[in-house]
Order: structure tokens, then sequence, then C-alpha cells
């Protein structure tokens, strides 16, 4: 997407950088020289392009770019290595349908992996033949920005309606789904800075109280309770309404970069 108004390089020598840079964009295949490297680091660096990435929910921008361009020294080194981290934070977009086994406390996994994007949706009837569970898996963090194939729709709120639509199939009455509300630490950064307010883009979030029974993460900013429950319950509402007793929801607050947080929760999943 196009910013509107457009942000300007702050030092308008780095040009010669940016065009190197778009040049390359397009290329399926490329190898990262040293080049790429040194104009990557000097642009990440010009204040121009730090005002354009904090408009970043008004396009599209993998979620990994801070951390690996805060990063560009370790990564450009011929000998780099990626950390169990830098392997965490890489992101590709799901393309067709992945089979996964794993095993945790000796309890089996068969999982596959299915894009979220429209146009792969309609390859996923045939993985719910006999599945045990949907784990339906949300990014938190993207109360503020647009899908993929559009710039009109909420992400959230398009989440929200391909839960309704998983909810009420009727081949899948019978199946629960375990609900990952993910990138809770993206929220997190997010509703503390203060920018993007979440009654920006969920105008009944005004009126929204955090159930009593609700229980905060230990030192949780109230701020950060509140926009948690708040999401899960859009969620929940959605399955408490038509959920007859037969297939359940069960929500968890997640964060997959943070191992430990997922290790508890497939635990809690088995």
């Amino acid at each position: 997407g196009t910013l509107i108004p457009p942000v300007p390089l702050a030092n308008p020598e780095n040009q010669f950088r940016m065009d190197y840079i778009k040049s390359i964009a397009p290329l399926s295949d490329f190898d990262y020289t040293q080049e790429f490297f040194e104009h990557a680091k000097k642009l990440w660096d010009d204040e121009g392009v730090k005002a354009c990435f904090e408009r970043s929910n008004e396009y599209q921008l993998i979620d990994c770019a801070q951390y690996f361009l805060e990063r560009i020294d370790s990564v450009s080194l011929v000998d780099y290595t990626p950390t169990d981290q830098d392997l965490l934070r890489c992101r590709v977009l799901t393309s067709g349908i992945f089979e996964t086994r794993f095993q945790v406390d000796k309890v089996n996994f068969h999982m596959f992996d299915v894009g979220g994007q429209r146009d792969e949706r309609r390859k996923w009837i045939q993985c719910f033949n006999d599945v045990t569970a949907i784990i339906f898996v949300v990014a938190c963090s993207s109360y503020n920005m647009v899908i993929r194939e559009d710039n009109n729709t909420n992400r959230l709120r398009e989440s929200l309606d391909l839960f309704k639509s998983i909810w009420n199939n009727r081949w899948l009455r019978t199946i629960s789904i375990i609900l990952f509300l993910n990138k809770q630490d993206m929220l997190a950064e997010k509703v503390l800075a203060g920018k993007s307010k979440i009654e920006d883009y969920f105008p009944e979030y005004v009126r929204y109280t955090v159930p009593d029974d609700a229980t905060p993460d230990a030192g949780e900013d109230p701020k950060v309770t509140r926009a948690k429950f708040f999401i899960r319950d859009e969620f929940l509402r959605i399955s408490t309404a038509s959920g007859d007793g037969r297939h359940y929801c069960y929500p968890h607050f997640t964060c997959a970069v943070d191992t430990e947080n997922i290790r508890r929760v497939f635990n809690d999943c088995r």
C-alpha cells in the first residue's frame, strides 16, 4: 500500500539506497549481499523510515521486520547462524496444507497447518475429516490493521467473521475449537503506546468492563488486561451464542515466540 500523506526520507542522500531496495524487492531469487545489508542499515537509521514504520498498520509489513532490522549487524555476518529466537521470529505466508507430527509429554499431536488468507480457505474442508479439535489462531495485535486482500477490511473483524463461519459450519458442530489469542506481547506494546486505541476500531470497547473472574498476569497493566479480555470475549460471544452443548471453545492467551508459554498451552490442550 501507499501511505497518505507519504513520508519523505529525512536524508535525501539515502534516495539511491531506497531505489536499490525497490529494484530488488520484486526478485524471487536473490542473494543477500553486503551491499544490501549496508543499504538496509542506513535506511533503517533514517528518521523518515522510522516515521514510516510507526504507521505500519496502514500497509502490509511483516511482524518480524523490526526484530531483524535491529539485528542487521549480526545477521549480515558471513558466519551468521540463526538463534532459536531468530527461527521463531521468521514468518512465511502459509500456502497450501502442511502436515506436522510432534509429541508433547508422550502425547502425540498430528497437526494440519492451513493458510488463513481468503484464497486458501477453500482447501480446508478436506482437513477436517476425523479431527479431534481445531486450533484457531488470532493475531490480537491486528485490531488496527487491514487484511492483505483489501485495504478496507479490519483484520481482527475478519478473524471474528471467519471464526463465526467455522463455529457455525454444519459439518463441524461436534468439533471443539482451541482458541489461541496470539501475539499478546505485541498487543501489550500497542495498548501501552497509546497511539492506536481499540475503541477507534471497535466502538463497543468503550462500554466493555473486565469480567470479575478474569485473572491478569502478574504485574500486568490494567489497560492490557482489559484489551486482551475484550478480544477474548468477542470470540466467546460467538461460541456461547450457538454452541448447543455439542462443541466448546477453549481460549488461551499465547505468545508464539515464548517457548515456555506455548509449552504450557499445549500441556493444557492435551
